[in-house]
């Protein structure tokens, strides 16, 4: 059989496939690149099996991006997730007579130190950090402390909002659960994540300050909450007060991740562990963050900080976290966590 007939005997279809077959659009291969942060081989391969349909090739990318995540989550799902960050965010929620401040911290779990200083996953924990600020209303009825847990199934299942920097998402991401987008991260980053806890504050003025890492996320975060002695409604405070409490309440936030307080008064301390100190003005001075000496004065308390550089203010709650504090770990060297991301396990 000569060349000719060979020819002859393969399908037609297949000739003008193979003959008409789609280039990814450059400047749409760029585009797509950038709102996705996907490889090149898969920009382009989601563009070819689209005919260059910017939206059909979005699509696909988040299908198969869950997808693969899905299977990477079922196969990763057994292992420790004892690294990760600490990752704040605050708001001025407008009220009645002015603006009144609201503070979330949350833990975002990976396996390795090395995947936690990744841009994508610090970029997924504050844009966590934002849903919860703005996703969660406060169980006035069932208040107990000004700081409350966020159940974290529901925030799960909550939409992911935009990076504070971002003023909206990118079309990719509208309609995506923070559970989606940390089953997506999984697939691009190969390690478990998972979301530990996350807490709010929404009475008081609050402040936070992270350490480990950047302004908003590190591997040590604290929340502080003052509240006037003599005033219930925050609304009234002029607008010199306001900024004197608020910046307290960051020196404040700064001591409880420095000093580790573990009560707010010394009447919180159980009667179990009072009896097990030999001096206990000893312990309290260094567990309880009222009586604590002030960082940048020893010679005040904070008690007596806060009620002197906030006009008769004292301090009503606080919170510490330490990224993977309780969990489980086994050691590992960093150059073992370069390998281990590098061969994808």
């Amino acid at each position: 059989m000569n060349k000719l007939n060979v020819i002859r005997t393969v399908p037609q279809s297949l000739l003008r496939r193979y003959t008409t077959a789609v280039k990814p659009d450059i400047k749409l291969l760029k585009e797509l690149r950038k709102e996705t942060e996907v490889s090149m081989s898969k920009a382009k391969e989601a563009l070819v099996k689209n005919n260059n349909d910017f939206a059909k090739a979005l699509a696909w990318l988040s299908e198969d991006a869950q997808i693969s995540g899905a299977k990477k989550a079922q196969k990763v799902a057994g292992r420790t997730a004892g690294e990760g960050l600490i990752t704040t965010a605050s708001v001025e929620v407008p009220v009645s007579n002015g603006f009144k401040s609201k503070s979330t911290i949350i833990e975002l779990n990976c396996e390795t130190d090395f995947v936690s200083r990744n841009d994508i996953f610090k970029n997924l924990a504050s844009r966590i950090a934002a849903t919860s600020l703005l996703m969660h209303e406060s169980s006035l009825s069932n208040k107990i402390r000004p700081i409350e847990d966020i159940p974290v199934d529901s925030l799960l299942d909550a939409p992911l909002m935009p990076h504070p920097t971002e003023n909206e998402l990118n079309s990719n991401d509208i309609g995506k659960t923070i559970k989606e987008s940390i089953v997506e991260t999984i697939g691009k980053l190969g390690e478990n994540i998972t979301l530990r806890r996350a807490a709010v504050v929404s009475e008081g003025v609050s402040a936070s300050y992270v350490h480990g890492g950047d302004a908003n996320s590190g591997k040590i975060g604290g929340v502080a909450v003052l509240q006037p002695k003599k005033m219930t409604r925050l609304e009234e405070l002029d607008e010199a007060s306001a900024e004197a409490l608020s910046k307290a309440a960051r020196q404040v936030a700064r001591q409880v991740v420095g000093f580790k307080p573990t009560y707010l008064h010394a009447k919180d301390i159980p009667e179990d562990v009072r009896q097990l100190q030999t001096n206990i003005e000893e312990f309290e001075e260094e567990s309880v963050l009222n009586k604590q000496k002030y960082l940048l004065n020893p010679e005040l308390t904070i008690s007596q900080y806060v009620d002197q550089a906030a006009n008769g203010a004292e301090v009503i709650d606080f919170i510490r976290w330490e990224v993977g504090e309780g969990v489980e770990k086994k050691e590992n060297d960093f150059a073992n966590e370069v390998l281990n991301a590098a061969r994808g396990s």
